[in-house]
C-alpha cells in the first residue's frame, strides 16, 4: 500500500471525513446532510455515515469526544475506513482522519503517523494464497491511501515508515498463522527463517536438528515430537545491532497440535495448525526490530515440533528428562507446549545469556476462558519488566494483563514420583491453568540471572470474530507489543 501526505485527493475513490461530537465537516454541504440525518449520525465513537458526491463514495466516521481520542482509536476508524472501502471493491482512499487527531494536540507527530500506518497496513491484509483466480477478482485490495496535512510532514512521515515496518512484520507472521499446517512444518519454518537472516548482514542463524538435540539431551521437546515424521529443530536467529547482553524472545512452534494421546476433541482441533503463533512472533519481532536498526542484541529462539499420534508418541505416564536435568511425569499429551519451551529457555539462558527473556505460546485454553481475544496474559515476578509490557501492549493496542503469581502457587507443578509434572498436581488439576503453566516455565529460568516473562497469547493471536483493523484469523500478537517495548528504550 502506498501512503502519500498532501492535500485531500478529490480522485479517490473513497473520502473518509472525520467528525468529533459535537463539532463540524470541513465540506459544508456533507455537514448539512449530516445535520439532516443527525438522528444517525452525531460524531459519537463508533459511528459512520456513507453517502456519495458525485462519482465517489464518501464515509464519515465519529471521533467521539475530543478529550477522550487515544493512537488507538485512530488505528480503529482508519481500519474501518479500509474495511468499507475494500467492501466497496475500491482501491484509492483520501482522509483528514490523522489531521484531525493531530489537530488535537495531544499526540507526537512521529506517534500519530506510526499509528496511522498500522491501523491501514493491518485492515488492508488479507490472506488470499489459496484462493482461485475467480474467487481473487471479487476480492479488493487499498493499492494507495492519501493522508491530508496542512503544515511539516517530516515527523509524520518517519512514524509512517516506522508503522510499515512494524505491520509488515506483524503481517507476515500472520501469514505463517494463517497459512495449512501441511505447508508450515518445522523444515518450512527454517527456510523462513533463514531467508530473514539473509536479508540483513547483522542477522545470523543457528538450526540445531535432531541428531544435535539428543546430544544435547532435550528430552522435553524431542519427547512431545516423538510421534510425528517431521523433524524437531530449535531456530536461533540472532541479530546483533547493539552491544551488551541480548534480549531473547522464546517462541513456541507446535506446528500442528493433535493433542497426542489425550486428543483435542472436534471444534477444538480444527485451529492446531496455530499453535506456532509464538516462535512466529518472536522471529517477526526481531525481523521488525533489524529493519528498523535498532541499536539492540536480540535472539529470536523457535522451539519446532509437532504433537501426533503414533506407536512412537509419548504417552501419558511417561517420565522425560529436560535439558536442564529435571524429570517430569507427562501428565497430559496435550500440555505440551510447555515442555517445549522448557528445553528452549533453558538452553537460552545457558548458552546466550540474555538478560531478558520473554517467552511467548499458544499455551492454554484458561487464558482464552479468562482474557477472551482481547488481551495475552503474563506472568513474571519481575513488576518492572510487567508494568513496561503492560504499557507497551497500551500504545501498540497489542494488549497484554498480569495474572497473579503468588506464592502460594508455586508448587503447584511438584510432581510426586519426578521433579515436575506437567499439569497441575493440586486441587482438581484445572484450576488456574495460565498460571500454574507460567510455574512450570518459571522452574527453567534462573531468574536471579535473568529477568524473565511468560507471554500467553492462547486468545490474542488468532481471533475468530472481526475487528476494526484486525479480521478473523491470525492477528500476529506479540510482535507489536515486543516492537513498542524495545522502541520504549533509549538505547533502541
Amino acid at each position: 500500500m502506498k501512503i502519500d501526505v498532501g492535500k485531500l485527493d478529490q480522485d479517490s475513490d473513497v473520502l473518509a471525513l472525520g467528525m468529533f461530537e459535537g463539532g463540524k465537516l470541513s465540506d459544508d454541504n456533507l455537514m448539512k446532510e449530516v445535520r439532516r440525518d443527525s438522528k444517525l449520525f452525531s460524531g459519537k465513537y463508533g459511528e459512520k455515515y456513507s453517502t456519495r458526491q458525485n462519482e465517489q463514495r464518501v464515509i464519515i466516521l465519529g471521533l467521539g469526544d475530543k478529550k477522550e481520542i487515544t493512537l488507538e482509536k485512530l488505528r480503529r476508524v482508519l481500519g474501518k475506513a479500509i474495511r468499507c472501502s475494500k467492501d466497496w471493491t475500491k482501491q484509492s482512499l483520501s482522509t483528514d482522519l490523522v489531521y484531525l487527531v493531530a489537530a488535537t494536540g495531544r499526540f507526537k507527530e512521529e506517534k500519530i503517523g506510526q499509528a496511522a500506518a498500522e491501523g491501514l497496513e493491518l485492515a488492508n491484509y488479507d490472506f488470499n494464497k489459496y484462493l482461485s483466480k475467480e474467487r481473487l477478482e471479487k476480492k479488493s485490495s487499498i493499492s494507495s491511501v492519501n493522508l491530508f496535512w496542512d503544515g511539516n510532514k517530516s515527523e509524520l512521515e518517519k512514524g509512517i515508515k516506522i508503522g510499515k515496518v512494524v505491520a509488515d512484520a506483524s503481517n507476515f507472521v500472520r501469514d505463517l498463522v494463517n497459512d495449512s499446517a501441511n505447508v508450515v512444518t518445522s523444515e518450512y519454518l527454517e527456510k523462513v527463517a533463514r531467508n530473514v537472516a539473509k536479508s540483513n548482514p547483522k542477522i545470523k542463524i543457528t538450526v540445531l536438528d535432531k541428531s544435535q538435540l539428543e546430544k544435547l539431551e532435550m528430552g522435553a521437546l524431542l519427547g512431545v515430537n516423538a510421534g510425528s515424521k517431521n523433524p524437531p529443530k530449535l531456530v536461533i536467529v540472532e541479530y546483533n545491532g547493539g552491544s551488551g547482553r541480548p534480549t531473547a524472545f522464546v517462541g513456541k512452534g507446535i506446528t500442528f497440535d493433535s493433542g497426542g494421546y489425550n486428543l483435542k476433541p472436534t471444534k477444538y482441533i480444527e485451529d492446531m495448525k496455530t499453535d506456532m503463533a509464538g516462535a512466529a512472533a518472536a522471529l517477526g519481532a526481531l525481523k521488525a526490530a533489524a529493519d528498523l536498526g535498532l541499536k539492540r542484541n536480540l535472539i529470536a529462539v523457535m522451539g519446532l515440533c509437532e504433537n501426533m499420534v503414533s506407536s512412537m508418541a509419548q504417552h501419558p505416564g511417561d517420565i522425560i528428562r529436560a535439558y536442564n536435568g529435571k524429570t517430569i511425569e507427562i501428565g497430559n499429551t496435550d500440555a505440551e507446549g510447555r515442555l517445549v519451551l522448557a528445553d528452549a529457555l533453558a538452553y537460552t539462558e545457558a548458552k546466550y545469556k540474555p538478560e531478558i527473556m520473554i517467552d511467548m505460546a499458544t499455551l492454554t485454553g484458561a487464558c482464552v476462558v479468562a482474557l477472551g481475544y482481547y488481551a495475552a496474559g503474563m506472568v513474571s515476578k519481575d513488576e518492572e519488566l510487567l508494568l513496561e509490557l503492560k504499557l507497551a501492549g497500551l500504545d501498540s493496542g497489542d494488549n497484554v494483563w498480569p495474572l497473579p503469581f503468588f506464592d502460594d502457587y508455586q508448587d503447584w507443578m511438584d510432581g510426586s514420583i519426578s521433579d515436575l509434572n506437567n499439569i497441575s498436581m493440586k486441587g482438581k488439576g484445572y484450576e488456574a491453568g495460565s498460571i500454574t503453566a507460567g510455574v512450570f516455565l518459571s522452574k527453567f529460568v534462573d531468574t536471579d540471572k535473568t529477568r524473565w516473562v511468560h507471554l500467553d497469547i492462547a486468545g490474542s493471536a488468532y481471533w475468530a470474530i472481526d475487528g476494526d483493523y484486525i479480521v478473523k484469523g491470525a492477528t500476529g500478537s506479540g510482535v507489536r507489543i515486543l516492537v513498542y517495548w524495545l522502541l520504549g528504550h533509549k538505547d533502541a
